[in-house]
């Protein structure tokens, strides 16, 4: 392969891969996370026995 073929081949890669980004960013917006969602991320949660939860599932 000649130079020139492997600069047109690198050019269409980088447009195939803007073009996929495009079509990612319309199907799963972007979206900030809500107060709520990063009050959940930081939060410590309690690691419960697997009696207790049985008894919560009875």
């Amino acid at each position: 392969m000649s130079t020139k073929e492997l600069k047109m081949i690198r050019d269409e890669i980088k447009e195939l891969r803007l073009l996929y980004k495009n079509l990612v960013d319309k199907v799963i917006p972007l979206e900030e996370p809500t107060a709520s969602d990063k009050s959940s991320i930081k939060k410590k949660e309690k690691i419960v026995k697997e009696s207790s939860l049985m008894k919560a599932l009875d």
